[in-house]
């Protein structure tokens, strides 16, 4: 039976909780809630995100039922209502205020940043905010990819006009400079970007070379949290540009050795920083694009259910995009994985070649084998986020 009284109460979310839009976990479709004043989040199924949106402090606990049984095709009962607002209550998620009309829990967007507040990433995301739109940043980025197409194309004569920089102690000074400066910049951009879009920075450090963003991936749109991933790259890539321009436009044995031999190497780190692995941007900005959570474990725990798939065993299902999606990520994973073994037992075994003639493979192959079999056996970290579990099954069809 349920009780009047507990569907009477009008319970309401703090208003400083944020939502992420609808996330994928491997076959899973979840949200991710944030408590924005001490930074602990938590993930929830859909049904529980519907219940916990509604919960404004307006609508009363009958009100939301009747949503959810209009919805879902199931009224939920006592036993359902007391469990969540108890977990509600444990995790503090709850607003002890009364509810002022109109107001509400939050809705999935961070508080845009005010750049008068935000130091220099504010300042100069107020100023490059033209810069900064998704159709100009798409240009940026095609241009970029020109330009990388381009430098390829010129490879032996770059090469050619370098080799001298790299034995030169004054050039290669001045070429370690020039690649820190760069990354540098490449943090620098991850972090105006963010701060354009409202998320919160909390460090950029230039000696680790690593930038620090919270909140991303509840901002609203997806292009938001591509263009934060991709800005370190399209920021090499635009000093690229302006490396080639230079390169043109000033004389000097000196500056087109040093000029030539950067481009060669700023070529590399902006490849490498695009390629689709962990923790690399080209894997964030992918699972962005496919709004998918921890996409490495989870297409390595779909690959470890295709043995049972062949035998025909019970077997986790997985709906098909999430199935071709996981798969053909776990496919270029192994791929990668098997082309970088290739190479280090290439390399290693030339180099042991001399004293060790044909066996000079086995140790490079079998430290390599070792190396892969730790790291496949090593413990699972734990999510950084908490779960609020779903409803019931046995829910109340009253």
């Amino acid at each position: 039976m349920t009780h009047p009284g507990l569907l009477a109460k009008r319970p309401r979310l703090r208003e400083d909780l944020i939502f992420s839009r609808p996330l994928q976990r491997g076959p899973d479709t979840v949200y991710l809630l944030k408590d924005r004043r001490n930074g602990r989040s938590f993930e929830i199924p859909p049904k529980e995100q519907f219940l916990l949106r509604r919960l404004d402090g307006v609508r009363s606990l009958r009100e939301v039922g009747a949503e959810y049984a209009d919805t879902y095709g199931r009224r939920l009962g006592d036993a359902h209502w007391t469990r969540l607002l108890w977990l509600l209550h444990e995790r503090d998620l709850l607003s002890v205020h009364r509810a002022d009309p109109g107001t509400g829990p939050g809705n999935g967007e961070p508080t845009a940043t005010d750049p008068g507040h935000s130091g220099a990433l504010g300042w100069w995301a107020h100023r490059l905010r033209w810069l900064l739109r998704p159709a100009v940043f798409a240009l940026l980025a095609v241009l970029v990819a020109a330009l990388l197409v381009t430098i390829g194309l010129q490879l032996d004569p770059l090469w050619q006009t370098a080799r001298p920089a790299f034995t030169d102690p004054i050039s290669l000074v001045a070429l370690a400079l020039l690649v820190w400066s760069s990354a540098a910049l490449h943090e620098f951009a991850h972090g105006l970007v963010a701060v354009h879009f409202g998320a919160t920075v909390n460090r950029i450090n230039l000696v680790t070379l690593t930038c620090k963003v919270e909140d991303y991936l509840y901002l609203p749109r997806r292009s938001q949290q591509v263009m934060i991933a991709a800005a370190g790259a399209v920021a090499n890539g635009l000093v690229l540009l302006l490396t080639g321009a230079a390169l043109i436009v000033l004389p000097g044995a000196f500056t087109e050795r040093l000029l030539s031999a950067y481009l060669l190497v700023g070529v590399a780190q902006t490849l490498v920083n695009v390629i689709a692995l962990p923790p690399l941007d080209g894997y964030k900005i992918l699972s962005h694009l496919l709004d998918q959570l921890d996409l490495a474990p989870e297409s390595r725990r779909y690959l470890a259910t295709l043995p049972r798939r062949l035998l025909r065993r019970p077997a986790r299902r997985y709906p098909r995009p999430a199935a071709v999606c996981l798969g053909l990520f776990a496919a270029w994973w192994l791929l990668a994985i098997a082309a970088a073994a290739t190479v280090v037992i290439v390399l290693v075994g030339a180099l042991l070649r001399p004293s060790l003639g044909a066996l000079a493979y086995i140790p490079p192959a079998a430290i390599v084998g070792l190396t892969f079999a730790g790291w496949l056996a090593r413990p699972r970290r734990p999510r950084s986020v908490d779960r609020i579990p779903a409803p019931p099954t046995n829910e109340n069809n009253q």
